[in-house]
């Protein structure tokens, strides 16, 4: 009530005062112009053109406040833009300047405007630039070709999410959170590209040449199953489609084409989705064409990578087996389990007698465990390469923690027998283990500094401590005297 009374109030009793005083001029004016020694008439002009500058006042606060402000966004459902706001504002009251001088002062306003236009013009060659963008933003902001939250492109080399217009610039968040400002006046004869308008849907497309051995029918059906089975990808209700597009001198190229729902979620779409095709294809043992070299070209087509290459390749990145001989690690890549996991599934529990070793191949998993010195608790988080359970695999001791898939997860495990059969067939193997175990302690250990060497009375310390645990659980008839001893790895 207070807000209105500073906005109505005072503007009202003032008008109402000045018009009775008109009105009233028996009892004011012309006793007040007798005391002045003014005319009458002129100082009835003078308090008419207070009432109509109040007047003016008036209106436009109503219009700003009550119907721009309040009616119209109410009907709506939107905010006007403050920039139509203020320009309205602003014409009422010129309005207004121009009637009182022309209705109450009985002046012939042509000059005036004449005088005016000359000065806007010279102001307006002096301000081009300046005046071009606010008008530029004026129809932004009207005709709303994008509006704050589009993805859009402009010009074909500017992209990004609209932040907001103003007067005088559009702010752009770009992919790489760069916030990129564009004057309005560039915008006036830009190509904008909105992908959010009149949906936000989007089209992608994606090109696949596969070798000329292949059927259509057979890539077809391979190439669709593969879009339909990509996860987290959003379509519009059949919208994947599959169309052999030409041939070419390596194969046939499969124009591959879906709608997502949501243009935001563009490069993510096509991760899963490129993801689901290799995957397919490999499954499938079908071959992709493409000439990288002139080796390539003579071998007429590129062979998908089978899925042993890429576990070879995670146990060789593992810090557990990266100072294996390449011939023991393939041997481990062959003899690992591949286990999916759901996430928020449990993929061991702490207690639990399972003597085996976790690699993750893909996903997040997440241990919550005590520290060292048992003083709090430490939630680990493992990705890709990383591996968990060397206690119980090694050392045939129980898991230090429940192990819980943060997200949907690819495990590679690696069991006591897998392991034991191994060492049965090449001994050797035991002291390979040891040293490397001792090297990984090292590193996760307090003595361990950011780029220093241990020292090899300390590796072979650590070694013959791990050979001794090892040989114990694995090798027992041929170890006089067991040795335990707490691991420095989980």
């Amino acid at each position: 009530m207070n807000g209105y009374w500073q906005i109505y109030g005072r503007l009202t009793v003032t008008g109402v005062m000045l018009g009775l005083a008109v009105l009233l001029d028996d009892l004011f004016t012309r006793p007040l112009a007798f005391v002045s020694g003014i005319s009458q008439d002129m100082l009835e002009q003078y308090i008419w053109g207070v009432f109509g500058l109040v007047l003016t006042m008036l209106v436009a606060r109503v219009v700003r406040h009550e119907i721009l402000n309040g009616v119209l966004p109410r009907k709506t459902g939107k905010a006007l833009p403050q920039l139509v706001i203020d320009l309205t504002g602003a014409l009422i009251f010129f309005i207004g300047i121009c009637l009182i001088f022309s209705l109450v002062f009985k002046r012939d306003i042509t000059a005036l405007v004449a005088t005016g236009g000359a000065s806007v013009m010279v102001i307006g060659l002096a301000l081009r630039d300046m005046l071009l963008s606010a008008f530029t933003g004026i129809l932004l902001n009207v005709e709303k070709p994008l509006k704050p939250g589009d993805s859009v492109r402009i010009n074909g080399k500017w992209g990004g999410k609209v932040e907001k217009i103003t007067w005088r610039a559009t702010y752009l968040l770009t992919r790489n959170e760069e916030t990129l400002i564009i004057p309005n006046l560039t915008l006036a004869n830009a190509v904008i590209v909105n992908f959010t308008t009149p949906d936000a849907r989007a089209r992608r497309n994606i090109e696949v040449v596969i070798d000329f051995d292949t059927s259509v029918e057979s890539a077809e059906r391979i190439l669709y199953a593969a879009v339909l089975g990509a996860v987290g990808v959003n379509y519009v209700v059949g919208s994947p489609s599959v169309t052999a597009i030409r041939i070419e001198r390596d194969g046939v190229v499969y124009l591959v084409t879906y709608i997502i729902t949501n243009y935001g979620d563009r490069w993510k779409a096509d991760h899963a989705v490129i993801k689901s095709i290799l995957q397919c294809m490999r499954d499938a043992g079908i071959t992709v064409s493409f000439p990288k070299s002139e080796v390539i070209q003579s071998q007429g087509r590129v062979p998908i990578a089978n899925r042993s290459l890429d576990t070879l390749r995670l146990v060789q990145q593992c810090r557990v087996f990266r100072k294996l001989p390449g011939a023991v690690c393939k041997r481990i890549a062959e003899t690992m389990i591949e286990r999916y996991v759901a996430a928020g599934a449990t993929i061991v529990k702490a207690g639990e007698q399972r003597d085996s070793l976790f690699i993750v191949g893909e996903g997040m998993v997440k241990r919550t465990l005590t520290d060292r010195d048992g003083t709090r608790l430490v939630t680990e988080r493992f990705i890709a390469t990383e591996a968990f359970g060397l206690r119980a695999l090694f050392c045939h001791q129980p898991q230090v923690a429940t192990a819980i898939a943060e997200t949907a997860a690819l495990i590679y495990e690696f069991d006591r027998k897998a392991l034991a059969a191994m060492i049965a067939e090449e001994p050797s193997l035991l002291d390979a283990c040891a040293h490397s175990l001792a090297l990984l302690a090292w590193r996760e250990s307090k003595d361990s500094l950011a780029g220093a060497e241990p020292a090899l009375a300390v590796i072979d310390d650590l070694t013959n401590l791990y050979r001794g645990q090892i040989h114990a659980n694995y090798m027992p008839h041929d170890l006089p005297v067991g040795t335990e001893a707490e691991s420095g790895v989980s």
